[in-house]
């Protein structure tokens, strides 16, 4: 290292050990774009002018030999520059064309640009000031960038810049910060689209809408289907490797058009996220699941041929209680579809009661749109509220994670399971070889039925006890409980028959047995002439619901209570029962009579009303029961009673009819009466 003519000079050798290579070096000498001060030969080494080596290079110099920093620069710019908070916060902010943000690389080094060239502004504003105030004559600009210039590898040490090394550039980009301010040092390749081949709207959209092709064509088709129309209409081609970058770029909306809406919804929208739900009975999702466990099933085909299948499956649909995971119903058939639904409504609600001794609703039911308008009336009455998920969304309902649940921790290890889906990965599903060398030892429809119970059951008896833990967490407002009548209506079976009310009250025939059953309503018995369909639950016998036949009137009965003929046969309970019987029956009566009392009296009402009007006045009833009735006084006589009461009603004073004269007066004619006939009753 020397200084020859007041050039800072650094010797080939040390130029050439680890910061630049003789080619490059020797390249940019001939290039002159550096200064070659001395020539090497006859025991002289070559010197180079560092100020003359590119921005890189020379930093490089200035940072492996410090000594060099402190004659290049002055220290004034160092001392001078501050961070800028301002330009940080707008270069972070900074949104550009595509929506991307700048790099934190490219944040920091425009923020060190902006500090840099402030502490440039401040530093001529001062020398300019104190120049005016001492009179003397300013330092020309031409040198102030220079110097300016030559510093910058000094500071590029401690603030990382892109400022440019010519006196003359640093001058302009100095004037235009001025100007355009922070934005001035963005590069324009941030700016530039994909090599300015794709532009304009019709061109993105014409490329977006090959893209998202819902028949995922490939890149290669992609480009040459847009190729043949920029041939015709004038733009510049583009490659398949393009096409792949614009697929990255409208991944957002190639997912929709390449992949659905399904897919779009699972993997791009926003998902909220839900805690579980805090007790039992609040919440209950249900839904319905193709069992993954084989069984086999032999039918005759139409040519009397016995055919076994062994990839038959059934469909199990589980009504979920969120809190701890726990099947409070479930019911298992071939396919989904409403009568299975109610049979795991009906399965949930009766298990409710064994586990809480009464059928509890749920405060929320949230399903599938699987029959939705069919089956929410139903869904309304296990639950208060009725909440669908959205549709084709499986992450919305708990029991869909549930169903895998099961099917790797029971279906797996059974030699019957027959794998996840039609969409998982074939290297995840078990070995069709083996599967097809063991199909002979699957089970039938019962044994498969049986796997799917033990399934449950192991369910239930694992997780009860969370179960009834969190029970004490069930507010009494949320405690629903669903009446034996609402169970009935809804969940109950039915003989398929109508009854009619019989002395001893209704006597359907249930499950092939002739059964009695009574209400001890008394309104029950004002419906005689109805015929009433009866539901009942198959597991509980006791009592029945009655539903007339446009279902405005349902009633409650319960089954006879058979009495010992001999009092020696009487058990504890006969007395009350009996007892309860005759007081039904005495109020019965009394009700009877109040009812007919009432009639009485609104009937003696109207008769005595009647009578005071003389137009109502008849003969005595007397003569009409004789003129209907053939019955003789004590003395054997009838006919002379009769006659007697015929001639007495005959002195009645018959109607008189008296004419009045009514003077009218006729335009042109004389004063001319008329006669009126008055009907008097006296």
């Amino acid at each position: 290292m020397e200084t020859i003519d007041g050039k800072v000079c650094i010797s080939y050798g040390e130029l050439t050990g680890r910061i630049i290579t003789p080619a490059n070096l020797n390249n940019l000498v001939s290039r002159k774009k550096v200064v070659r001060v001395q020539r090497g030969g006859n025991g002289r080494e070559a010197l180079f002018a560092v100020e003359s080596l590119p921005m890189k290079w020379r930093t490089e110099v200035y940072r492996r030999y410090p000594d060099l920093q402190e004659q290049a620069d002055s220290k004034e710019f160092l001392d001078t520059i501050q961070p800028d908070g301002a330009a940080l916060n707008f270069f972070e902010g900074y949104a550009l064309a595509d929506g991307r943000n700048l790099p934190a690389d490219k944040v920091l080094e425009y923020s060190a640009n902006a500090a840099i060239m402030n502490a440039f502004r401040a530093c001529w504003d001062a020398h300019v000031s104190k120049r005016q105030r001492s009179g003397k004559k300013a330092l020309a600009a031409k040198e102030f960038w220079a110097r300016a210039a030559a510093s910058l590898p000094r500071l590029a040490d401690r603030w990382p810049h892109s400022l440019p090394g010519s006196p003359r550039r640093l001058s302009m980009k100095c004037a235009e910060y001025v100007r355009e301010g922070y934005a001035c040092f963005i590069s324009g390749k941030f700016q530039n689209g994909n090599a300015g081949k794709v532009l304009t709207e019709e061109q993105v959209g014409y490329l977006a809408t090959l893209i998202n092709n819902p028949n995922n064509v490939q890149d290669t088709k992609v480009a040459a289907a847009y190729n043949a129309k920029a041939r015709l209409l004038g733009w510049k081609e583009i490659t398949a490797a393009a096409v792949g970058v614009w697929r990255e770029k409208l991944q957002l909306e190639a997912a929709a058009g390449r992949l659905g809406v399904t897919n779009f919804r699972n993997h791009k929208t926003m998902q909220v996220k839900r805690s579980r739900p805090t007790a039992p009975f609040l919440m209950c999702s249900l839904d319905g699941w193709t069992v993954e466990l084989l069984y086999q099933k032999t039918r005759t085909d139409k040519k009397g041929h016995n055919v076994t299948t062994y990839t038959n499956r059934l469909t199990m649909v589980v009504v979920l209680d969120p809190c701890v995971d726990y099947p409070m119903g479930y019911a298992v058939g071939d396919h989904e579809c409403p009568e299975l639904i109610k049979a795991a409504l009906r399965n949930a609600a009766t298990h409710s009661r064994e586990l809480t001794g009464q059928m509890l609703r749920y405060n929320q039911v949230q399903s599938d749109r699987y029959a939705i308008k069919t089956m929410s009336e139903l869904y309304a009455v296990l639950g208060d509220k009725v909440i669908p998920a959205q549709a084709h969304n499986a992450k919305a309902k708990p029991v869909e994670p549930y169903f895998n649940h099961l099917n790797t921790t029971y279906c797996q290890l059974c030699p019957n399971w027959g794998g996840y889906g039609v969409t998982t990965d074939p290297k995840r599903q078990p070995n069709s070889e083996a599967l097809n060398r063991r199909r002979h030892s699957f089970p039938d429809e019962a044994g498969v039925r049986a796997q799917i119970d033990e399934m449950i059951r192991l369910e239930r008896a694992q997780k009860v006890g969370k179960l009834m833990e969190k029970l004490a967490n069930l507010k009494p407002e949320h405690r629903l409980v669903m009446s034996r009548e609402m169970y009935l209506l809804n969940f109950g079976a039915e003989t398929g028959f109508k009854n009619v009310l019989e002395g001893c009250g209704l006597r359907p025939t249930i499950l092939g047995v002739k059964r009695d059953y009574d209400c001890f309503e008394l309104s029950f018995r004002d419906h005689a002439s109805e015929r009433w369909t009866v539901k009942y639950d198959p597991d509980d016998l006791h009592d029945v619901l009655a539903v007339s036949e446009d279902g405005t009137h349902r009633y409650m009965l319960e089954e006879k209570y058979v009495q010992p003929m001999a009092l020696a046969d009487r058990q504890p309970g006969d007395a009350e029962q009996l007892q309860r019987v005759r007081d039904f029956n005495k109020a019965l009566e009394a009700e009877t009579g109040r009812r007919l009392n009432h009639h009485y009296q609104g009937a003696r009402r109207v008769i005595e009303r009647a009578a005071e009007l003389p137009i109502y006045q008849t003969p005595a009833l007397g003569s009409c029961m004789e003129d209907r009735l053939i019955l003789t006084d004590s003395r054997g006589q009838h006919k002379d009673n009769r006659s007697r009461n015929r001639l007495a009603a005959a002195d009645i004073e018959a109607l008189e009819v008296e004419t009045i004269e009514i003077p009218v007066t006729r335009q042109g004619d004389d004063v001319e009466a008329y006669k009126v006939t008055d009907y008097s009753i006296f």
